[in-house]
């Protein structure tokens, strides 16, 4: 017979053994347990919080990473998509469309460790999952795969040598900018209105009238969030159609508008996404806290109109983290000074974000809509109706709070409410989710083509309003 004490020697280990599996097993500690010297050196200087795994580029890894669609068919399905919303990690879970309205899908970035959990709430909730991906880093591959860049002969003519077809990096961005503003003569400047945390350029250019301040002025951003490359690359296109003399729509704004184009209003974060983490949202400041680790502050939530309400978050962590206080940021303090410096002529106030295809309104920190909502709806459905017509992709409009969601702090909110522009939107530009973020470089230009023809739909919409209160005004003066 086993004595007890020769039991407790052998079963003892054996326990031991079994509970550092189990430990080992979780997702926090798996996920940290074996890592390149690479990321240990990320983790020993604090560069990067939450930590992540990466691949043999030190770029974040997706590989497992899956993009699940749902759609919630009762109000309770809605409360418990907004409850998760709200309790979420976003290392974990990450809603790229989030809960707004029954019927209306909600998308949501699964981490490998966290499907199974996820895939028995929802059953659990009587609710279907679609996976559109199962593998997001198989579309972030793929993305940079096919990436066409002409790294051969630079003395080449630089028109042939950028390729509006394919996404760019800060400095090739830049480098385009320069070589417009070289060749443009007297059509077009550039100027550097401030830099970002990181000491990176924050690069406009001006195109058109630019010294009759008769011209109503039209201002296009783009890039405010990191991971939207769809914006860049459309505001690029814009550009250089505007600058093109033999292209019918781009003469024909250039006419009637004075341009301010601000292609990347993140250069920092956008950076990121190309070297480290492509789904990066915020841009890369770091808190005056030196406790607080995680960096970033969602630009679109910093301006000072609102700031802080609904829709917003205090928590740095967060993707919809808005600063510190408002301003803080000095990507949106460079951009508010100089649309300030304009906004005595500014006729149109235009930010150009992914995804969902919607042409939305103020207000967004609250239901409430504008006063002049008539008008601004009436402007935007014409848009809408000119990139339907282009390639038949449809565009909703409406105010963003009542569309999508309740968003304090953003950029055209106070554009319209502080500034004073009357004439302001932000467009969600393609796709409708498919893709969502890591839209494939190939619908660049379709993409880019059917917004320059709700441009010009909107600027000859706006120059109608205009003659038209005119013309009331003049009548009461008489």
């Amino acid at each position: 017979m086993v004595g007890p004490f020769f039991l407790d020697l052998f079963l003892l280990p054996l326990l031991l053994f079994l509970l550092l599996l189990i430990v080992l097993q979780s997702p926090i500690v798996r996920s940290n347990s074996i890592r390149s010297e690479k990321e240990r050196a990320i983790d020993d200087s604090d560069e990067e919080w939450p930590r992540f795994d990466v691949d043999e580029n030190g770029r974040k890894d997706y590989r497992g990473h899956a993009l699940i669609r749902i759609t919630p068919r009762q109000q309770r399905h809605l409360q418990m998509l907004s409850d998760l919303v709200d309790k979420s990690d976003e290392n974990e879970v990450t809603f790229w469309q989030k809960p707004t309205a029954i019927k209306k899908n909600v998308d949501i970035l699964v981490s490998p460790e966290t499907k199974g959990y996820l895939s028995a709430l929802m059953t659990a909730n009587g609710l279907e999952i679609d996976v559109v991906t199962d593998d997001l880093q198989s579309l972030v591959d793929e993305e940079r795969r096919t990436r066409s860049v002409d790294d051969g002969d630079k003395t080449k003519d630089h028109a042939k040598i950028f390729n509006l077809s394919t996404y760019h990096t800060y400095d090739e961005i830049m480098s385009h900018l320069d070589y417009l503003n070289s060749t443009c003569n007297s059509s077009c400047s550039t100027q550097v209105i401030g830099k970002s945390y990181e000491d990176r350029d924050l690069k406009l250019i001006k195109i058109g009238r630019l010294n009759d301040n008769a011209v109503p002025g039209f201002w296009i951003d783009a890039g405010i969030h990191a991971r939207e490359w769809i914006s860049p690359a459309t505001a690029l296109f814009i550009i250089t159609k505007l600058l093109d003399p033999k292209h019918p729509v781009g003469k024909s704004l250039v006419n009637r508008y004075r341009w301010y184009i601000l292609p990347l209003a993140n250069p920092d974060g956008y950076e990121y996404t190309w070297t480290t983490d492509r789904l990066w949202r915020k841009n890369r400041s770091r808190h005056p806290d030196p406790t607080v680790k995680c960096r970033g502050v969602d630009p679109n939530r910093n301006w000072d109109f609102h700031w802080g309400g609904k829709g917003t978050s205090s928590r740095p962590c967060t993707e919809n983290f808005s600063g510190w206080q408002p301003f803080s940021e000095p990507e949106t303090r460079a951009m508010a000074d100089y649309i300030l410096s304009i906004s005595d002529t500014l006729a149109v106030y235009l930010s150009l974000h992914s995804y969902g295809q919607f042409i939305l309104t103020p207000w967004g920190y609250t239901t409430k809509i504008p006063e002049d909502f008539k008008d601004l709806l009436a402007l935007g459905n014409l848009a809408a109706e000119a990139i339907r017509k282009t390639h038949g992709k449809r565009y909703v409009v409406g105010s963003a709070s009542r569309v999508l969601y309740l968003a304090s702090g953003g950029s055209d909110d106070w554009a319209k409410g502080v500034a004073g522009v009357k004439y302001a939107y932000t467009i969600e530009l393609r796709d409708s989710g498919k893709n969502g973020f890591i839209l494939p470089a190939s619908f660049i230009i379709q993409t880019a083509e059917e917004l320059l023809n709700g441009i010009r739909a909107l600027a000859s919409g706006v120059q109608v309003q205009v003659r038209r209160i005119r013309g009331l005004e003049e009548e009461e003066e008489t």
